[in-house]
């Protein structure tokens, strides 16, 4: 039986809640990741992915453009879009974002597996909790994580 141990990433990008959404966007883009876990004094308190930040954005900018699109990643591209052409200042824009914090974004339901679980199990949770990845844990400690890729990878094995 495939298990989540042999599929998850163990090298595993974290970051603070203090830290800006900015940074987390810069390192998913440059590390081409869509989520992280937020660890604080060696304990998981939550979790931030793409989706979490393109909402607070959408949120966030989008009604003052005016404009607000049924698909989150579009909206984001028309509203710079639309900032550019009233003539405000997406470095400005940009500035204010930098100054939010992952705490403000994260999601804080955790949902979490044992490396030992069958990716079937993973994928069923996955599934019910509608969520891409899952923080693996053992003992209560972070050792890994897995994704909705992780376990089409595995599938295709």
């Amino acid at each position: 039986m495939k298990k989540v141990r042999d599929y998850m990433k163990c090298d595993v990008v974290t970051f603070s809640p203090e830290e800006s959404i900015f940074d987390v966007a810069e390192t998913f883009a440059k590390l081409n990741i869509s989520g992280a876990p937020i660890v604080e004094n060696g304990k998981v308190i939550g979790i931030i992915s793409e989706t979490d930040i393109v909402k607070f954005m959408k949120s966030d900018i989008a009604p003052s453009s005016g404009i607000l699109v049924e698909h989150p990643e579009f909206s984001l591209t028309l509203t710079f879009l639309d900032l550019v052409r009233k003539g405000i200042s997406i470095s400005k824009e940009l500035k204010k974002v930098s100054k939010i914090k992952v705490r403000d974004v994260m999601s804080k339901s955790v949902i979490s597996i044992s490396p030992d679980a069958n990716i079937f199990d993973a994928a069923e949770l996955m599934e019910k909790k509608k969520v891409h990845r899952l923080v693996v844990m053992e003992e209560g400690k972070l050792i890994g994580i897995i994704s909705k890729a992780d376990l089409l990878k595995a599938l295709v094995e």
